[in-house]
């Protein structure tokens, strides 16, 4: 594992700053969007291509209505996460993806004739085309992805479950940015619906929020990926003879992030298909209850970087007025995204609400630390392992975001120097701007092949 860090700190820090001052200074710092309806509009560009879209308003997308527009019949196959040659003895995964013909399918079924709006979606999944503020490449798997998925697999998903088995009272938030076909995420929901569900209700809970800029992405990739891999991990637990989506150490696997990963995406990387699933109102049923026993929570968002999307991800309502003799709570924060920084034109909003979520991971952990003394009363409810001592007691949090990417995007214009030297940039707004903390980036793997450098990076902030 790699060891270099790049440490960004501003001059003026104020470690005493309020939650209220901070979250002002937070949404001062984030550059306003042009959201769709505000003045300005996107203009040609000097060769006189078609101008693009303003941007989408960030929003919720309603779980029950995406499970509702689902076929009743949908197809997928399997792709395997191989584990670093670094981490011996962890077995592959096996991560189910619904079939691109399958939401190509979908999507030429629900397109209009006269308005023809599903065909710039249409175009970028059967070319592999972008278009900035219209699709942003989400219904395919791409390379970054894959590489994240194996780390959070073999490093971060171990300390996660353990947290989770030990903190009954506990809140643990994991945001993925630009999600598409989701599949960091879906790696830590394998290992979560791979356990039997508690018997009784837990009163921990685990946070999942998916973002994509295309509310479409969200409907026909990510909330199917994560129906599926609740349906092969339950198969498995009801009937041990079915595989449950986990596979040998194969060999063959490799150091890269996937045999198959010598173009920029990958489709039907494993060519192992699987049994169409069928969708009925008793199998949604069944998923939600699901959910509901395990603590587990899914909310969706779809538009555009923005103060709006930050507050829509980790709202301040839920941050605790620290004098309120409320029952304690360690909170964790969790931050994935990969392919995020390849256009330059998005880089400073992306990093913008990167700092702006991390630094509000830290103040609802910080809103949740408490210390107590003998004469304080202390709530039934915040009495978990270990046991709180007399003479006080203090919750940790961890908050983090693992951002994968190439080094460079040629072509394009994005990269990892270029990412950090916008984080810098933004970094030094946000502590201008009123005593904003630090961050702090450090490379936690890299990946080489024939084609690009990739990266995972880990970025965090000075509580």
């Amino acid at each position: 594992m790699s060891t270099f860090t790049f440490g960004f700190e501003g001059d003026d820090i104020d470690q005493d700053v309020e939650i209220e001052e901070r979250d002002a200074s937070i949404n001062a710092g984030i550059r306003q969007l042009e959201i769709a309806g505000k003045q300005n509009e996107a203009e040609k560009n000097e060769e006189g291509e078609e101008e693009e879209g303003v941007l989408i308003e960030a929003s919720y997308c309603d779980l029950d209505e995406m499970l509702s527009t689902l076929p009743s019949q949908i197809s997928y196959s399997m792709l395997s996460i191989c584990p670093q040659s670094s981490a011996p003895g962890i077995p592959s995964i096996a991560i189910p993806r619904r079939e691109v013909f399958d939401i190509r399918a979908q999507l030429m079924a629900e397109d209009d004739a006269d308005t023809n709006e599903n065909s710039e979606l249409i175009s970028g999944l059967e070319k592999g085309d972008l278009k900035p503020n219209v699709y942003e490449g989400g219904l395919k798997t791409w390379e970054c992805a894959i590489d994240l998925a194996k780390l959070v697999a073999v490093e971060e998903i171990p300390s996660l479950l353990s947290e989770i088995a030990e903190g009954e009272n506990e809140v643990t938030y994991i945001l993925e940015l630009g999600a598409g076909t989701a599949i960091p995420s879906l790696s830590i929901l394998h290992h979560l619906f791979s356990q039997p569900a508690p018997q009784s209700p837990r009163r921990r809970s685990i946070r999942f929020v998916f973002a994509d800029y295309n509310a479409a992405v969200l409907r026909l990739v990510t909330v199917p990926n994560i129906l599926l891999t609740w349906h092969t991990c339950r198969r498995h637990l009801h009937d041990p003879q079915q595989p449950e989506g986990e596979i040998p150490l194969d060999t063959e696997c490799g150091t890269d992030a996937d045999n198959s990963l010598k173009h920029n995406h990958i489709d039907n990387a494993d060519n192992d298909e699987q049994p169409d699933l069928d969708i009925g109102s008793s199998l949604v049923s069944t998923f939600r209850e699901d959910l509901h026993a395990r603590g587990i929570s899914l909310s969706f968002i779809s538009g555009a970087w923005s103060p709006a999307f930050v507050e829509l991800a980790l709202p301040h309502h839920s941050l605790p007025s620290v004098s309120l003799p409320s029952p304690q709570r360690r909170t964790n924060l969790l931050i994935l995204a990969s392919e995020t920084i390849y256009s330059p034109s998005s880089l400073r909003p992306f990093s913008e609400t990167l700092l702006a979520l991390l630094r509000r991971g830290n103040d609802m952990s910080s809103a949740f630390t408490s210390t107590y003394t003998t004469d304080a009363a202390l709530p039934s409810e915040a009495v978990t392992e270990p046991t709180v001592t007399d003479e006080h007691a203090v919750w940790k949090s961890k908050t983090k975001a693992l951002i994968a990417a190439k080094k460079v995007y040629f072509g394009v214009g994005g990269g990892v120097d270029e990412f950090l030297e916008v984080m810098k940039d933004v970094g030094c707004l946000g502590g201008n701007g009123g005593g904003e903390d630090g961050f702090f980036v450090k490379e936690r793997a890299e990946v080489r092949d024939e084609g690009v450098g990739r990266v995972v990076l880990e970025v965090t902030v000075r509580g």
